[in-house]
């Protein structure tokens, strides 16, 4: 990592960015864009290829935040590498302007994020470390 290059090394490397999303409100027939545009929000985000990531949304679940069962949400996301300050604020303003289409306030959002070693991951009968 450079000065001039501040992203993580693993960034260039074949990774698993992935969004595991659950919210109590229903999306309707808008879920498979609320995907797509996850998606590409997470990839833009981190830098790294749409075809590396995955993500999956869970709605109308009973949940509940704070003793209510206000609109909500509650998501992690797990990478090799890429996973900073600039790029979880990305993520997080970028999930917060999405769901609060659906009603779910700016304040009713946690989103955690993991900074995944290479022997964590497995993806093709392996992990990343071999």
């Amino acid at each position: 990592m450079s000065a001039a290059d501040p992203r993580h090394p693993n960034c260039d490397l074949p990774g698993d960015p992935s969004l595991i999303l659950t919210t109590n409100v229903d999306l309707g027939d808008d879920k498979d864009d609320v995907l797509k545009q996850l998606s590409a929000l997470v990839a833009k985000s981190t830098g790294k290829p749409e075809s590396y990531v995955a993500v999956s949304v869970t709605d109308k679940a009973s949940m509940c935040f704070g003793g209510s069962t206000d609109p909500l949400a509650l998501g992690v996301m797990y990478s090799l590498g890429a996973i900073n300050m600039a790029n979880n604020g990305k993520v997080q303003s970028g999930v917060t302007d999405i769901l609060g289409k659906y009603g779910v306030a700016d304040n009713r959002i946690y989103v955690n994020f993991f900074d995944m070693p290479r022997d964590c991951v497995g993806y093709n009968r392996a992990t990343f470390a071999g």
